[in-house]
């Protein structure tokens, strides 16, 4: 496979982006609605700690400075799916709470086909032209790293990799997966759910 740092650092990164401007819509909503911040602090989640380490270790494995020193793809694709398994497992033992049904799915969807893929997250050419990421499939050679593919009509389950796009006249214009408008969606659901405020003697989005 081909090394770089480009093409699935801009993604990650703008996807970040993206789901940050997200949530922050969803609390302000939740503010308007009267809901209070300060019963988001106080929803527990199982093993939270491992949400971290998980984004730690992707944020890690695909800087230039890891790509520099660690020889093998295989390694880099191995720790991806780690970080996977440790978001499911976390995803799991708190699927009972608002949204977060929904955004194991997601994330269920998206670890199946980078394992299905060999610890790559297949992409469309097309949405990656339209997000203006790259223009030819040269340059997504050029760019990507151990974790990008170019999807086509022989990659396993394909249309559940990168091949949703904002176009690049957008801000935020980036590719996405199903999954990752699932993971959007419950994540928005999660924090409405436990800001929104609360009816006399109804248990607390942790107790559902």
């Amino acid at each position: 496979m081909g090394r770089g740092s480009g093409t699935d650092v801009a993604r990650r990164g703008r996807l970040g982006v993206l789901l940050l401007v997200l949530v922050g819509l969803a609390l302000l909503l939740s503010l308007l609605l009267g809901g209070d911040l300060r019963r988001l602090g106080g929803a527990h989640i199982r093993l939270s700690p491992l949400i971290l380490l998980s984004l730690l270790l992707q944020i890690v494995i695909f800087t230039r400075w890891w790509q520099s020193v660690v020889p093998s793809d295989g390694v880099t694709s191995a720790l991806y799916v780690v970080s996977l398994l440790l978001l499911l497992m976390v995803g799991w033992l708190n699927r009972r709470l608002p949204g977060l049904s929904i955004l194991l799915l997601g994330l269920a969807s998206n670890a199946l086909v980078i394992f299905v893929n060999g610890g790559s997250m297949p992409a469309s050419l097309w949405a990656m032209r339209t997000a203006g990421i790259v223009d030819s499939q040269v340059t997504f050679e050029a760019m990507r790293t151990a974790n990008s593919s170019i999807a086509g009509s022989g990659t396993p389950l394909w249309f559940l990799g990168d091949v949703l796009a904002i176009p690049s006249r957008f801000p935020l214009a980036n590719v996405y997966s199903v999954g990752d408008v699932l993971i959007t969606i419950g994540g928005i659901w999660f924090v409405v759910a436990n800001t929104r405020p609360a009816r006399p003697d109804a248990p607390s989005p942790a107790d559902r």
